[in-house]
């Protein structure tokens, strides 16, 4: 057991969110609904410290384009000439 400080975290969710929350139980192998809110919660985690990247991304960058690449842009011109019909079709 860890020394760790815990508290409870509530919520109220309907009764068809509670069963899939069981199923999703079933599904991914976890014990129970604590353990269900503790992986939810990281995976909210992940997400928030995704978010926050992109966002000093756009900080520091601003909206700029990155430049296409000679090779990126004769690619792009091979997959509409591929993708396009031919006339006598």
């Amino acid at each position: 057991m860890t020394d760790e400080r815990t508290t409870l975290l509530q919520a109220r969710i309907s009764e068809g969110d509670a069963r899939q929350v069981d199923h999703d139980l079933d599904t991914l192998g976890l014990k129970n609904r604590s353990e269900a809110v503790r992986e939810g919660l990281r995976l909210l985690h992940r997400q928030a410290v995704r978010h926050e990247l992109s966002r000093q991304y756009t900080e520091y960058y601003g909206n700029a384009q990155a430049p296409v690449s000679d090779i990126s842009a004769h690619g792009a011109e091979i997959a509409a000439e591929t993708m396009t019909p031919a006339e006598d079709e």
